[in-house]
């Protein structure tokens, strides 16, 4: 349906929020996903590692994957590797708000629709990588 068909592809973010035929996320492992209510893929984080290169990455992205035109878009988050959390204050929703890149966090989809994600191993506010235990609540 799409993606590369080679090892360890980068990622191709495109301009945020826009739907676009080359768009992609790229390799990773350990990601969030989901499915929201029309049936798109939802995709969050995940980590990129190639221990032959020497890379260790966390992402922080979202990405939706629109089954009706088949294409990715990238919705939020860093498109650089290895972010730091940016929390800002407790309750209060922020355009500038970003859970830091991240793998294995859990996460579920609420009757009205949010997506709420919590933990995972990552990066925190201060730039330190390690076991979070923090909550976060994204509105599409």
């Amino acid at each position: 349906m799409s993606g590369s068909n080679v090892i360890n592809a980068p990622a191709t973010y495109g301009t945020q929020g826009t739907a676009a035929s080359g768009n992609n996320p790229g390799a990773r492992s350990a990601a969030f996903s989901w499915t929201d209510p029309s049936g798109n893929f939802w995709l969050f984080g995940g980590h990129f590692g190639n221990s032959d290169a020497g890379i260790d990455d966390y992402f922080n992205d979202v990405w939706e994957y629109s089954v009706s035109s088949g294409q990715w878009t990238w919705v939020g988050g860093s498109d650089m590797p290895n972010p730091s959390g940016t929390y800002g204050t407790l309750g209060t929703n922020g355009s500038g708000h970003a859970p830091g890149g991240r793998r294995y966090a859990v996460g579920w989809l609420d009757g009205s629709g949010n997506f709420w994600l919590f933990s995972g191993d990552g990066f925190d506010s201060a730039g330190t990588l390690g076991y979070l235990s923090d909550l976060w609540k994204f509105q599409p």
